[in-house]
């Protein structure tokens, strides 16, 4: 998959990873088709539900807690893993680097910068509006997003913002998405920062998108729900994309990761210079070979998500 953390690139598109060898499609952003630097990147997207392919109603976000190491120097070591927090087990990677962090060994705590932690965020966008690329107004792709946004979702939810609460999700009574991105930088790292966008103030149903007429029109309302006559078509619309959240679903780590930890966990500690092929024949990681408090507790998550927001059910009249 490919990682915001690190990479910005021009494009909502389909790219291949470097690191991964794996094609995904979501939003990915760079300061090089913006218009101005000052006023930054600009869409406007509207947060869908997740309709699966089997026409349920899913879970309209899903978490992931990753890690990346990042070992210059020993590139076979590097690379992206799923932390098994996912699943509510412990994760050798964390616990190594917490231990590494409360060694007391500068050396150790030195090296300890290169367990990297990432949590997002994957859920369904409509882009309506779209500055730097227009062709891509009326396509449904997966946007991946951090705590920032994760916490405008929440504060919708609660009506911090307008005193009342609203699912931002929901089709009938929804509300788009402003995405102002810019640029910021600290030293000699840049960034995205997302503070500026926000949800339009007022509540509307979904906005489809007619190809031939390029066009949006919304959804019409009968006593709040979707008018029933244009709930098939709402359904096909929502189903034309080119991926499926859940390919973004966790994964468990495979024996052959497994033993590539054994080996970062041997070279990051100093107890063994062997290759990663030779590692490959060693036992499975454990988390318990560290006697060191999970301090990673707060950010455990379910094999799907921790986003509690209640699913409204859209389709109980087809």
């Amino acid at each position: 998959m490919t990682y915001l953390t690190a990479v910005w690139t021009p494009k909502w598109t389909s790219l291949m990873n470097k690191k991964q060898q794996t094609t995904t499609v979501f939003i990915e952003l760079t300061f090089l088709n913006v218009r101005t630097k000052k006023r930054g990147w600009r869409s406007v997207v509207r947060f869908l539900p997740n309709l699966t392919q089997e026409g349920k109603v899913g879970q309209s976000a899903i978490e992931k807690i990753t890690h990346y190491v990042d070992i210059k120097n020993q590139k076979e070591l590097s690379g992206w893993f799923d932390s098994p927090k996912n699943f509510n087990e412990k994760c050798p990677l964390t616990d190594l680097y917490y231990t590494m962090q409360n060694s007391k060994n500068a050396i150790l705590i030195e090296k300890s910068k290169m367990l990297k932690y990432s949590k997002k965020y994957y859920s369904y966008v409509l882009v309506i509006e779209d500055e730097q690329q227009p062709e891509l107004v009326g396509k449904i792709l997966i946007f991946q997003y951090g705590k920032t946004i994760k916490d405008k979702i929440q504060a919708e939810k609660n009506g911090e913002i307008s005193g009342v609460p609203c699912t931002v999700f929901d089709l009938a009574a929804g509300k788009d998405f402003v995405l102002v991105v810019k640029e910021i930088q600290t030293g000699d790292e840049t960034y995205p920062d997302y503070k500026m966008s926000m949800f339009k103030p007022e509540t509307s149903s979904l906005p489809i998108y007619f190809k031939e007429k390029q066009a949006f029109k919304n959804a019409p309302l009968n006593e709040g729900k979707i008018e029933a006559s244009v709930q098939g078509k709402i359904k096909d619309f929502l189903l034309d994309r080119e991926h499926h959240l859940e390919e973004f679903s966790p994964k468990s780590l495979t024996e052959e990761q497994q033993s590539k930890i054994t080996e970062i966990t041997n070279f990051l500690t100093g107890k063994s210079s062997g290759s990663f092929n030779a590692a490959k024949q060693e036992s499975k990681p454990s988390s318990d070979d560290f006697d060191f408090d999970d301090n990673f507790s707060s950010t455990s998550s379910s094999n799907t998500t921790s986003v509690t927001e209640e699913e409204h059910d859209f389709f109980s009249d087809l």
